[in-house]
């Protein structure tokens, strides 16, 4: 004789909220793991690496003195976007040790600062062939059926970026009395999306370890920093190029 008392209902059967409170944990470590890694981003995103390439070689002994900005033709109206390269380049000057002359006719050293962008596509994103066929290439019928598409598939990839941008930006150095050039620094940065606020740290890149700065290609990681608020310079030196 079967004991029915022993038997629970189903409505007493703890399996039945089993798979229900199941799918909320997993739910809620997948949300929790969504935080985390958008966190890690944004702190990865603190800090660039860019390229830089040196010429010239600061002179031995020479302090870095006051600066001015001097500007070429096509410079001259001093636009928004050379005011903020000069903003951001004039933060990484103070920085190095530089300060701002009171004028450039009594400058120890003139300041030429030149910046431009572009967008690199890749040429073999839509060539099908290697690790970008893996889903069709290999043993066995092609997905989605089950089976097969082993080989080139394993650890391969699609690609990500099909585009990306670069931002260049280029400082010299001169000697206003004799004009002579002192220092040339360029620094590439090339990222999915780039925007004006990687120009402090550009240029931050550009004077690191002034006034030691190691003449060729060399690779720089820098902190972002806020962008500065561009301002006018009073009266900046025209180039001769520009006078004439």
């Amino acid at each position: 004789m079967t004991d029915t008392a022993a038997l629970p209902s189903p409505t007493d059967r703890p399996e039945s909220t089993a798979p229900g409170l199941l799918r909320r944990r997993t739910l809620g470590a997948g949300a929790l793991a969504a935080v985390l890694m958008a966190l890690g981003g944004c702190a990865a995103m603190n800090q660039i690496t860019v390229d830089v390439a040196s010429f010239g070689t600061w002179p031995a002994g020479r302090a870095p003195g006051s600066f001015a900005f001097e500007r070429l033709l096509s410079q001259a109206q001093g636009s928004v976007e050379q005011l903020r390269l000069e903003a951001a380049a004039r933060a990484a000057l103070g920085r190095a040790g530089f300060q701002p002359a009171a004028s450039a006719v009594v400058a120890d050293v003139l300041v030429q600062v030149g910046a431009r962008e572009g967008r690199i596509v890749d040429p073999w994103t839509d060539f099908n062939w290697g690790w970008r066929v893996g889903g069709w290439r290999g043993f066995g019928p092609a997905w989605p059926h089950r089976g097969g598409s082993f080989g080139w598939s394993i650890g391969g990839a699609w690609p990500v970026d099909a585009t990306r941008d670069y931002r260049e930006v280029a400082l010299q150095l001169l000697d206003r009395a004799t004009r002579q050039p002192l220092v040339e620094v360029h620094v590439r940065y090339e990222a999915r999306m780039v925007s004006d606020n990687v120009l402090p740290a550009l240029y931050e890149a550009a004077l690191q370890g002034f006034p030691n700065l190691p003449a060729g290609e060399r690779r720089v990681t820098v902190a972002l920093t806020p962008a500065p608020t561009p301002t006018p310079e009073a009266a900046p030196a025209a180039s001769p190029a520009a006078s004439k």
